[in-house]
């Protein structure tokens, strides 16, 4: 049960805004997002939170390197600011094109460096936390179990296995940061009651999450990266401070893999979004594929499973066009309909989307019946499941086969200039027809469109 019932509060785990997020970054977003749809298909009010984290986030897990973001700043020669405006962009965008929702709140983490200090004050103040020579840490020895909610793991065995940088101004290794003092040449720092400087990252998620969730919320997502030391930090640091419990359930993805290992840039098997477009694909294939693994076993990404799901995917969207245009008025799915009811228990046991699929086949066999009751009832049943699985069927199934006016101006436009290898242009044309309700996808066999909610991507 929620916290307060009827109403659910989310905070995922946003991205370092520094580079283009890969498609593994954004697998968990999708689940995330079908997490979300799930509380909503049930008739649950949601507030989803997402920070966007634009300063402070280290290469290292142990509080130690150079921040991300000015790294990207000084190699683009653009401001931190700059640099977090494109890569928010771009990382937004690719969230539309696979039809994720935007968060109710987005917060931005140099929006709320007062937040973050007022925090720190409270943990000075009830004694959780010491100010040193180069910053402000945490003194994990003030919080019993540290490292052990998420992770059975004990710290001492941990550290056995691990390289802890030696700090001489921590009291204990394990201390963390949660205020740095500034560095010559940093480029993003901020005054504090102690010393000029730059928030630790763990900080920032409890304060922004607390700031618009509450002291104690129901549900933190994030990867299986983020289980130590991120959210085992978050939790140390919200709980010491407020003496309540900081997150009712916790949600963590595992890794997506790359025909069974792991993706490397060394072997060049990054891959974006922009891959799968100029592959071919529809990027709501890899969306597809998603939903057909439960995110407990993690995601194997193959450019032949990709393939596999999106054949699926139009299939399914091919099916439900010609169904259409038999005509007649879908039914609503009822809500004793067995279709209905198996597809609800899938999703409840654990967002289990692969039997969800299982029921959309189900539902499939009526959209192909010679009985227009049977016809329209199977419809009815996708676009309500829809709701969950956020593939766009009910948008590609009604969209109309000819663009006119403006559109059809924009589009051609944009064919010229993909042809004159003017991408830039290619691109912010590709955006205004996005901002008017039509996507366009670049394929082996041409460029097709398809209508979408205006200016969402979704």
């Amino acid at each position: 049960m929620p916290l307060t019932p009827g109403r659910v509060g989310i905070y995922d785990c946003g991205p370092t805004v520094y580079a283009e997020q890969h498609i593994g970054n954004l697998y968990r977003y999708v689940v995330a997002d079908v997490i979300r749809r799930t509380f909503e298909y049930f008739g649950l009010d949601v507030t989803q939170v997402m920070n966007i984290t634009d300063a402070g986030h280290i290469t290292e897990a142990d509080d130690e390197g150079a921040a991300r973001m000015e790294s990207a700043a000084k190699r683009e020669q653009l401001s931190p600011l700059e640099i977090a405006e494109k890569y928010t962009r771009i990382f937004l965008d690719d969230r539309h094109k696979l039809n994720i929702m935007d968060p109710h709140v987005m917060p931005k983490a140099t929006d709320h460096i007062p937040e973050m200090i007022g925090l720190i004050e409270r943990l000075i103040t009830k004694g959780d936390a010491y100010v040193a020579p180069d910053g402000v840490y945490f003194d994990t020895s003030t919080f019993p179990g540290y490292g052990m909610r998420l992770n059975g793991e004990p710290l001492d065995e941990r550290q056995a296995g691990a390289r802890v940088e030696v700090n001489p101004n921590k009291r204990h290794p394990f201390d963390f940061a949660l205020w740095r003092a500034a560095k010559p040449g940093d480029l993003q720092q901020w005054d504090s009651p102690w010393m000029r400087g730059n928030p630790g990252w763990h900080i920032e998620c409890s304060a922004m999450s607390m700031k618009y969730l509450g002291e104690t919320f129901d549900l933190h997502s994030g990867g299986e990266d983020h289980l130590f030391p991120h959210h085992e930090c978050e939790i140390a640091q919200s709980e010491a401070a407020t003496g309540k419990q900081f997150v009712r359930y916790w949600n963590h993805v595992y890794f997506l893999k790359v025909d069974g290992g792991g993706m490397h840039k060394s072997i060049g098997n990054v891959f974006l979004v922009r891959d799968i477009e100029m592959r071919g694909h529809d990027p709501l294939a890899f969306r597809m594929l998603v939903l057909g693994v439960s995110y407990r076993k993690g995601l194997d990404f193959s450019w032949s499973s990709l393939a596999e799901g999106e054949k699926r995917l139009n299939s399914w969207r091919s099916q439900l066009r010609t169904a259409i245009q038999q005509g007649g008025t879908p039914a609503n799915a009822a809500a004793d309909d067995p279709i209905r009811v198996a597809f609800a228990e899938a999703i409840a046991d654990d967002f289990n989307t692969p039997r969800g699929l299982a029921q959309g086949e189900a539902a499939m066999k009526l959209v192909n019946s010679t009985d227009d009751a049977s016809r329209l009832r199977g419809i009815g049943l996708l676009f309500d499941m829809d709701r969950v699985l956020g593939l766009g069927l009910q948008d590609s199934a009604t969209a109309t086969d000819a663009l006119s006016g403006e559109d059809k101006r924009l589009f051609d436009d944009r064919a010229a200039a993909r042809a004159a290898g003017d991408f830039r242009r290619s691109d912010e044309l590709r955006f205004a027809l996005e901002a008017r309700g039509i996507k366009v996808k670049d394929t082996k066999d041409g460029t097709r469109w398809e209508r979408i909610a205006k200016g969402s991507g979704s």
